[in-house]
């Protein structure tokens, strides 16, 4: 099996595993799965997955359809390819997403993508990649501290 498809997979079941800590122990269980037959069934559809798209999925699973209320609040960004990450392209999305969880006890913002905006895919980690991701992860850390409400539980993801 391609490397490419066993990763894209391992990332999804990290989700899954992460969501199911959260969420109702009998659907982290559906959702594993139908994950698990997805991959068996077409493992090919798996060679190009994309994080963005399957982590909505993953989360209707575990928290329901219309996001029925729960104890957990959850949000989520994928970060986009793009050259520069500046500070205000970061806070404008990360504002948008914290905007989501306002006024709620428990909540997650789950940040997708990070790794690949950072160092794309032919290209080599470098001391300068891991010094420009923890520049981004820490400005996402700070503006979700800022804009997290006083009495709320947040868990910030970033994978």
């Amino acid at each position: 099996m391609p490397k490419a498809i066993v990763k894209s997979v391992d990332k999804l079941r990290t989700l899954n595993e992460l969501l199911g800590r959260v969420s109702d122990p009998e659907r982290a269980d559906h959702a594993r799965r139908a994950l698990e037959f997805a991959f068996q069934e077409q493992p090919d559809e798996f060679a190009n997955v994309s994080l963005e798209k399957y982590v909505d999925k993953l989360a209707r699973l575990h928290f329901g359809e219309e996001r029925e209320p729960t104890e957990l609040t959850f949000a989520h960004w994928h970060v986009p390819l793009i050259e520069d990450f500046s500070p205000l392209w970061i806070r404008q999305a990360i504002v948008s997403e914290m905007k989501k969880l306002a006024g709620r006890h428990e909540v997650m913002l789950l940040v997708t993508g990070l790794r690949e905006a950072v160092c794309p895919e032919g290209k080599y980690w470098t001391k300068h990649c891991e010094c420009e991701y923890q520049r981004v992860r820490n400005w996402i850390d700070e503006l979700a501290c800022e804009w997290i409400t006083q009495d709320s539980n947040l868990q910030l993801v970033v994978l």
